[in-house]
């Protein structure tokens, strides 16, 4: 490349940088200018959308990235503190109602084309009597899905999962209280063996269940493609979570974001935005420890602009919550989750606020 061709190059870049107002050519021995830090700018955001007279409806569904679908409560078993677990997790719950199949159809068909992952959660899911027509609906969307079982009522027979595309679903397995080990790698070795994708969540409340907790993973490990431990905050254990969950110097010290992540908690819950949940009785929610958007026949669009205009859950972040907003560390701190509702306590972490 030629010297020519070169400074052509390089004034054209300093022309392009001038019409942009990223900078200026000024005399080396002027004081250098202030260059202003980038603000946060969302092509969709609600405020952008109201001021531009922009229906918020436009695009809206792009927004959605996963359905929680909780499509029955029927289960034989009586695990502590059911009706509690799901709204600080996903997890299995009990209940008395049974999601309307033609109802979930149409919803179902209301979201095919956004490429949500759906997961379907209740009791038993496998006694649904609709599950393999529900399945063959999801299966079209593309996604991964996720089925979630206690471990306990996974059926001998998982025909209605094995015959369908193995990467359109995985195997959510949760084991809820203390279990049988032998039972619990046999059921993992025969999932493994029909090449079902499963991954595995064990709960815990203490330091002992942790311990064998970790031990159930190792050997899970082997077998499963994935295993989490997952605290559970009984009201009775605030001790254990603030000395293994509650976030401290080190671990934000740690914390790696590009401008893009640290954006992102600035606008939005990165845990919640993009989800929504339905009950077994057909309400709809952004986040089940809050008031429902509305029902699952009412109109999709109408309840996710609810949220993104209205809500408490897709955009709560710690820049509206106290103490948060008056933390420097807001900045990277992740987004709060159901456990802080549940405990009650914004700042679950070892941090001065100032």
């Amino acid at each position: 490349m030629s010297l020519l061709v070169r400074i052509q190059i390089t004034i054209y870049f300093i022309m392009h940088i001038q019409e942009q107002g990223y900078g200026d050519i000024i005399e080396g021995d002027l004081e250098k200018p202030i260059i202003m830090p980038p603000v946060l700018n969302l092509q969709w955001s609600v405020e952008r959308l109201t001021e531009n007279n922009s229906p918020i409806s436009k695009n809206i569904l792009s927004y959605l990235h996963e359905v929680e679908i909780y499509i029955n409560g029927e289960c034989p078993f009586d695990c502590p503190n059911c009706q509690a677990r799901y709204k600080q997790y996903l997890c299995c719950t009990k209940s008395t109602k049974v999601l309307d199949p033609t109802l979930l159809r149409d919803f179902l068909f209301s979201i095919y084309y956004t490429g949500a992952a759906v997961t379907l959660s209740g009791g038993n899911i496998f006694q649904y009597k609709e599950l393999e027509e529900v399945l063959a609906i999801v299966e079209g969307i593309d996604a991964t899905h996720t089925l979630v079982s206690d471990w306990r009522n996974i059926p001998e027979d998982l025909s209605v999962l094995s015959k369908r595309k193995k990467e359109a679903f995985r195997l959510k397995v949760l084991v809820n209280e203390p279990a049988d080990t032998a039972a619990v790698i046999a059921l993992a070795q025969r999932i493994k063996e029909l090449r079902i994708k499963q991954c595995w969540e064990i709960s815990i409340t203490s330091f002992p269940e942790y311990e064998k907790a970790e031990a159930l993973s190792e050997s899970l490990s082997e077998w499963a493609d994935d295993v989490t431990i997952r605290p559970f905050y009984t009201g009775e254990n605030i001790g254990f979570f603030e000395e293994c969950i509650f976030i401290d110097q080190e671990e934000l010290d740690n914390i790696e974001l590009d401008r893009q992540g640290i954006f992102a908690l600035q606008a939005l819950n990165t845990n919640h935005f993009g989800k929504i949940t339905i009950l077994s009785d057909g309400s709809v929610y952004a986040n089940v420890n809050e008031k429902t958007l509305g029902h699952i026949q009412d109109s999709i669009k109408e309840m996710l602009c609810e949220e993104l205009e209205k809500g408490t859950s897709w955009r709560r972040t710690r820049y509206n919550l106290k103490p948060c907003s008056q933390c420097r560390y807001k900045l990277i701190c992740p987004s709060p989750s159901n456990y802080e509702l549940a405990i009650g306590k914004n700042n679950l972490c070892h941090m001065n606020p100032l």
